[in-house]
């Protein structure tokens, strides 16, 4: 399993859970994308978790990964793209391991889960 944490905005995850108001880029589907510069080792079924404001918040299920050398997604996501469904978010405290948030300092770009403690 190769889950992946990315830092954000409270804005850009609002947004990515569908729930950011007035958002432009509202998608009708409930499908959402994130692209890499250097597309990370994730396959359909791992867990991208989304930290901001110095904690990591929860997670989706990756629906899709579109990388280069992938035939033409038939979603129409960019290259080096994972997406997922809105709907499948959980929020970090819903774990059954976890009682609260988890501490994260900001950094950019992706790091593998199994570099925090608490998710590996």
């Amino acid at each position: 399993m190769s889950d992946i944490i990315i830092y954000t905005t409270p804005e850009k995850l609002l947004h990515k859970q569908d729930k950011l108001e007035n958002d432009p880029d509202k998608s009708d589907e409930g499908c959402y994308f994130w692209q890499f510069r250097n597309m990370p080792k994730i396959k359909s079924g791992d867990k991208v978790y989304f930290a901001t404001k110095g904690f990591i918040r929860g997670y989706f299920i990756v629906l899709d990964v579109n990388t280069e050398e992938s035939t033409q997604d038939p979603m129409g996501m960019p290259d080096n793209s994972i997406s997922w469904l809105s709907k499948s978010y959980k929020d970090i405290d819903t774990l059954n391991y976890l009682n609260s948030i988890i501490p994260c300092k900001h950094f950019q770009g992706f790091k593998y889960a199994d570099k925090v403690k608490e998710l590996a």
